[in-house]
């Protein structure tokens, strides 16, 4: 299945927040972001 791509603003104080923890972990921004995404949707289930 192809990858799909999706586009958000966030505030720039977030941004910076979101830089930080994913620097300590060594992580990339997209890494963090679903893994936060499949964490939720396995909660929600």
């Amino acid at each position: 299945m192809a990858d799909k791509a999706i586009n958000i603003k966030i505030n720039e104080r977030l941004y910076k927040q979101i830089k930080i923890k994913v620097a300590t972990e060594d992580l990339t921004i997209k890494d963090y972001i679903i893994k936060l995404v499949e964490k939720d949707l396995k909660e929600s289930k």
